[in-house]
């Protein structure tokens, strides 16, 4: 199990005394399961001994927001102003499942600017995120993992039904449904969370089957209408531009898990999704097995993440001249995908 140090646990212990002291938790800009998961967790947690606020660099999906407390979450983008007054009075501000400043959009100006101490808690590769203490493996299946470590070191007995739930998300929402990243440890964990009495089958139908008419009408176009498949490479390709994503009454979340479809398809260990959003062309790529498909990420994409599953942005000017430089990199890099 992955626990903090010793200088953390006393530096939080401290804090902890002091109710006057102020903590501010920040996830990730567009915010998945485990960013809010691993952030609500964290406001129940501090929450019991210290004024406590999570703050979203933008807005996060609907199929999140049943998670207690959760309309309490700040939204930066709406928000800015009282955003800022927060942050300026925060002694403990916490970054939750990102390693790098900019990862919190348009709030990482105050958050460096701030007198706070920072602590980060993340699970990905290369953190680069100026902190005063940081709790960073990429040998977790995921944030929450490492938060749950993180509580369950200082006060376990401080763990309820909302905490445990929040936690459940993470794990859950990061791992595919327990079908990627996972160690004995991620069960271990997962077997203490339940024991809570969480109710997993009614988190998994608000997670996972609480979709709108228009997001599976999407998916299936997507599949169908938007996807190719490079047989000899082992990869499938699928790209959304902004048109079409309007045409779905697109909403955040909605291509959530969309990327790990083709994975279910014979003969594809590799999966990527080319997606015009916010004026930018966003990539996600996820693979199988031994294709470190994060390598191609970083190097031709200004990304990067874990061996199976990573992110990346295109320079192109559209999400078809993206397909394209794509596909030929796929064939020059052939080696990498198909090594199995």
């Amino acid at each position: 199990m992955k626990t903090p140090d010793h200088n953390i646990v006393s530096f939080i212990k401290d804090l902890q005394k002091d109710k006057a002291k102020n903590v501010i938790v920040i996830p990730h800009i567009n915010p998945d399961g485990d960013a809010i998961g691993s952030s609500m967790a964290l406001y129940h947690f501090f929450s019991k001994t210290n004024p406590t606020n999570v703050i979203a660099p933008s807005s996060f999906p609907e199929f999140l927001k049943w998670m207690p407390n959760s309309d309490d979450v700040f939204n930066y983008k709406e928000e800015k102003e009282e955003c800022n007054v927060l942050i300026s009075k925060a002694d403990l501000i916490v970054i939750a499942d990102h390693n790098a400043p900019n990862r919190s959009g348009e709030a990482e100006e105050a958050i460096i600017n701030s007198n706070a101490k920072i602590l980060m808690i993340d699970h990905h590769p290369e953190p680069s995120y100026p902190r005063d203490y940081s709790i960073s493996s990429i040998e977790v299946s995921s944030t929450a993992e490492l938060v749950f470590n993180f509580i369950s070191t200082i006060n376990p007995a401080s763990i309820d039904t909302d905490m445990a739930a929040a936690m459940y998300v993470g794990i859950m929402t990061d791992t595919g449904n327990f079908m990627h990243n996972v160690h004995p440890d991620t069960f271990k964990i997962v077997s203490e969370l339940t024991s809570k009495g969480i109710n997993r089958d009614g988190i998994y139908n608000k997670v996972f089957n609480n979709y709108s008419v228009d997001r599976m009408r999407l998916l299936g176009f997507a599949l169908g209408e938007r996807m190719d498949i490079l047989e000899d490479l082992g990869v499938a390709i699928m790209h959304l531009e902004k048109t079409t994503l309007e045409q779905f009454n697109y909403q955040i979340g909605d291509t959530e898990g969309f990327v790990n479809m083709p994975l279910a398809i014979k003969g594809i260990s590799a999966s990527i999704l080319v997606m015009e959003r916010n004026e930018e062309i966003k990539m996600s790529f996820r693979s199988k097995g031994n294709v470190a498909i994060n390598i191609i990420a970083k190097k031709y994409f200004k990304g990067g993440g874990h061996k199976n599953a990573a992110g990346g942005t295109s320079n192109e000017e559209s999400v078809f001249e993206t397909v394209v430089k794509l596909k030929e990199i796929l064939k020059k890099e052939s080696q990498l995908l198909l090594e199995q």
